[in-house]
């Protein structure tokens, strides 16, 4: 899940382990963002993990994203979930909205235009979303509870939408357990040093889709997602071929982070930017779809366990969580409920 524009940090690593470590001193502006091949921490030796690890750390020190290649998931599993996000969102809008997210408390299922705006202070979204995430033994007993556990919903159309999302959603997942494991050896930890924090993440899986603004906004408030930094460990991103994402650099550039076949972006949310000292960058960035053809993309927003305390931060409207301290859940919860109901623009 996104999405909060600012955060607090810490020198605090998860369950009290302490980093050591401390900002950088100089903020320089990048201009392109990095390629990492993950192969060698998949297949190598430890020595192979630490090199790229170390790649991955200063990708993340310097600019907050980076590609992945070799990443493990299987072109025709990706292929595969933006057929059925192109199947889903090409229905009418009755057929999607009969698995709307409002029929629950867990934020799960669709959201139509203008359903969230990631900075909703200033911008509208042009955006339709999909939303599912982990379901697992309990989801049953948890869906009667509220909160942020429970069942996804799950249209009747297309075929095969279901199994599509399933797969690739098991393939992020751990994906993302790989990657902060790579982290943590980045930051000079012992590589299993997150693991207890993610043992039971609570991930989400937005499917995305984003009409087409031919020549760029023609309002300066509509674009396809507002300036915004995302709120959780890590998001790996899967986009066709259009394009539209940017990151914004120190020096208040905007950088093109353009499609490269067969690789996955990868940016650090705000909680692993608290959990480095703030080695890692959670970077601000948008999308804009100035093309004439409609935008899909795939993302993955790896969090850490429900249960898990993470710092004060500073909400979309400036006002600091309550007592100093939330754990995920209610640190995701209020990015949901701000971003999906508070500061709409008319």
């Amino acid at each position: 899940m996104t999405e909060t524009i600012s955060s607090t940090h810490s020198d605090s690593g998860p369950a009290g382990v302490t980093t050591g470590a401390v900002p950088p001193a100089k903020s320089i502006p990048f201009t392109q963002v990095p390629l990492v091949d993950f192969q060698g921490f998949r297949d190598g030796t430890d020595a192979d993990k630490k090199r790229v690890a170390a790649e991955i750390g200063k990708a993340l020190n310097d600019v907050g994203f980076f590609y992945l290649v070799n990443h493990g998931i299987p072109a025709g599993d990706v292929a595969d979930v933006f057929g059925a996000a192109r199947g889903f969102f090409t229905q009418p809008a009755g057929r999607k909205d009969a698995v709307s997210s409002e029929n629950t408390s867990n934020h799960r299922g669709y959201f139509p235009m203008g359903g969230e705006n990631v900075d909703p202070a200033h911008t509208r979204d042009l955006k339709e979303g999909f939303d599912i995430g982990f379901e697992g033994p309990l989801a049953q007993e948890a869906a009667g509870k509220g909160g942020l556990r429970g069942l996804n919903q799950w249209p009747d159309d297309p075929p095969g939408f279901r199994p599509a999302l399933e797969r690739y959603y098991e393939h992020t997942v751990a994906l993302g357990r790989d990657l902060c494991r790579a982290f943590a050896l980045a930051l000079d930890m012992e590589e299993d040093t997150f693991d207890r924090e993610i043992e039971h993440s609570e991930s989400r899986m937005r499917l995305l889709s984003y009409p087409p603004q031919p020549g760029g906004p023609k309002d300066s408030r509509a674009f396809g997602a507002g300036a915004h930094t995302d709120c959780g460990c890590l998001t790996i991103l899967a986009q066709d071929a259009i394009g539209g994402l940017s990151a914004r650099n120190s020096a208040g550039d905007w950088i093109a982070v353009d499609p490269i076949e067969n690789a996955l972006i990868c940016n650090v949310g705000d909680i692993m930017e608290q959990w480095s000292g703030g080695r890692f960058a959670s970077t601000v960035h948008r999308v804009i779809n100035d093309s004439d053809r409609i935008r899909y993309s795939v993302a993955l927003f790896f969090n850490p366990n429900l249960d898990v305390v993470v710092d004060s931060f500073k909400s979309l409207t400036g006002a600091k969580s309550a007592g100093g301290k939330s754990t995920t859940e209610e640190y995701l919860g209020c990015c949901f409920s701000e971003t999906r109901s508070a500061c709409q623009l008319p």
